[in-house]
């Protein structure tokens, strides 16, 4: 009697424990329920990546000109513009247009004399705007008839990413060569400054109420937060990882900075100008993963980030500060852009 409470007695202490191990470990991320589709540049392949969202699957690889860096969807969400950017000893000069979400491409403009397309923004429906590097310009750029209607000359080396404000009064550009931020008044199209921020500055972003812009330094390792209406710098936060590129959230409480070499998506907060916390990157394939570009879901808890030596896109629960999604796409990804338009 006395073996046999005994054996019962451990096989209820050994359930015990298995469950207290379960209710321990680690819960699996969970997929999140999403719709549309998310755009990847895929820069050594020279493709882009359609990844479904609903099935978090890439469902197509769409072969662009070459040495592709960023992308932007419509504002209808219908039309996807990739900038053609540069291949080794062949820079490039086109921008693809491509239809969401068949993939399809619908034209190649050939931005003529300008070269070295990197950054590009929608304006309306027709128009983008887009950083011309290897002409220290910007260009405004008819989509349907592929006309250049106007040129910003920036007068700096480097010219690369841009920022375009939400009621298209100001457009911002970074220079690396310079370390600076060019401001430009939209629509006379007069420079109004150059802002110095620091050395090789590179990501920029403009909030979405148009009071500050926040540019990353990455040969420094700072973020620099400048002030619309003195165009003057007013903070500078350390950020040690290569920050890299920014984007805000979509009720433009945080930027979104992610940092190559620090392995993660750095959150700050607008309102305090400082660093919220920082998200490193799960479900990878490499131990340091190398962060690059950002782009944020409309809901707001969810942000799409690419992983240039993974080969992937991940999705980030903002809220959870967790990797809940890994979608392999090709080689050295780094722009992103999302479309509501989905399969």
């Amino acid at each position: 009697m006395r073996a046999a409470a005994s054996a019962a007695s451990f096989v209820a202490a050994l359930a015990l424990a298995i469950a207290a191990d379960a209710l321990a470990a680690p819960a699996s991320p969970k997929p999140p329920r999403l719709k549309g589709t998310v755009v990847v540049v895929n820069q050594k392949s020279d493709t882009i990546t359609l990844v479904d969202l609903a099935t978090l699957e890439a469902y197509r690889h769409v072969p662009v000109v070459g040495g592709p860096h960023e992308a932007a969807a419509s504002p209808d969400g219908r039309t996807v513009v990739v900038t053609n950017y540069n291949k080794p000893g062949a820079p490039q000069k086109t921008l693809s247009v491509i239809a969401l979400p068949s993939g399809e491409t619908l034209r190649t403009i050939d931005l003529g004399e300008y070269a070295m397309p990197h950054d590009v923004r929608w304006v309306d429906a027709e128009r983008v705007v887009c950083t011309v590097e290897a002409d220290s310009a910007l260009l405004v750029v008819n989509v349907n008839d592929g006309r250049v209607e106007r040129v910003f000359q920036t007068g700096n080396r480097g010219s690369h990413m841009l920022a375009l404000s939400e009621d298209r009064k100001r457009l911002y550009c970074s220079n690396m060569g310079g370390g600076s931020v060019s401001a430009f008044d939209f629509e006379s199209g007069a420079k109004l400054k150059d802002i110095p921020t620091g050395k090789e500055c590179e990501g920029v972003g403009v909030s979405l109420d148009g009071r500050w812009v926040w540019a990353g330094n990455r040969a420094e390792d700072t973020i620099s937060i400048i002030d619309t209406g003195s165009l003057e710098v007013v903070k500078r936060l350390e950020s040690p990882g290569f920050p890299y590129r920014v984007q805000f959230s979509p009720d433009g409480k945080h930027a979104l900075i992610p940092h190559a070499r620090a392995s993660s998506l750095v959150v700050c907060d607008v309102a305090g100008q400082r660093i919220a916390r920082s998200i490193p990157l799960g479900l990878t394939k490499v131990e340091q993963p190398s962060t690059a570009g950002v782009c944020p879901h409309p809901g707001g808890r969810y942000a799409f980030v690419t992983v240039r030596n993974d080969d992937s896109m991940l999705v980030l629960d903002l809220s959870q500060g967790t990797t809940v999604a890994r979608i392999p796409v090709q080689s050295s990804p780094d722009g992103v852009t999302y479309s509501p338009v989905g399969r």
